[in-house]
């Protein structure tokens, strides 16, 4: 049966569109960056594909890409934001990508560089999250589900929620991120804080 099911969710993950770094900004282009990280294989983030088009529906430039490459993404946030200015850096993961956004805010705390707000759904094993994040958003299951509580840096002066989801029928790890009141939820914080 799980033959099965990683095949049946392999095939739906051969469908998606390919996960991009985005393209070059220009000056007058450049709003800041809104980065979606899925999770193992990219196999269980569909619902990242989805916010990332309501995103860009939205008029938000979002860039949907695999928890693997959270290290040279936030190499390419500093390069911008050095050259064209400060802006908003929003960073969203799922499962293994929830992990990785948190590396990716603590290597931006080297450079100096503000994580707007920082969601995390279903974070698997998550480091503490640094002080130059403003705004913390954790979805977890404290019981009957996989994902974990995040908690701060002993320095971290910002905003930290930790969104229980246990007990919610039919809402687990691996689809928490399809659901339609969390997309919603996302779409909204991200509107607020790009």
């Amino acid at each position: 049966m799980t033959v099965l099911l990683l095949a049946s969710q392999s095939q739906a993950a051969s469908n998606r569109p390919p996960a991009s770094q985005g393209d070059d900004y220009s000056t007058s282009r450049y709003r800041g960056e809104v980065y979606l990280l899925r999770g193992f294989a990219d196999v269980f983030s569909g619902g990242l594909d989805q916010l990332g088009a309501d995103l860009a529906r939205a008029g938000i430039p979002a860039k949907v890409v695999n928890h693997g490459a959270w290290m040279s993404v936030g190499e390419k946030i500093a390069a911008n934001q050095k050259r064209f200015g400060r802006k908003p850096v929003i960073l969203i993961g799922h499962s293994l990508g929830a992990n990785s956004a948190i590396s990716m805010a603590q290597q931006l705390k080297k450079t100096g560089i503000t994580v707007t707000l920082l969601v995390t759904l279903a974070a698997t094993a998550p480091p503490p999250v640094p002080s130059n994040v403003r705004k913390v958003e954790n979805h977890y299951f404290k019981s009957g589900g996989w994902g974990e509580m995040v908690r701060a840096s002993p320095d971290f002066r910002g905003s930290l929620k930790n969104l229980d989801h246990s007990g919610k029928a039919e809402v687990g790890h691996f689809n928490l991120d399809d659901q339609a009141a969390i997309q919603k939820i996302l779409l909204r914080a991200v509107r607020a804080n790009f």
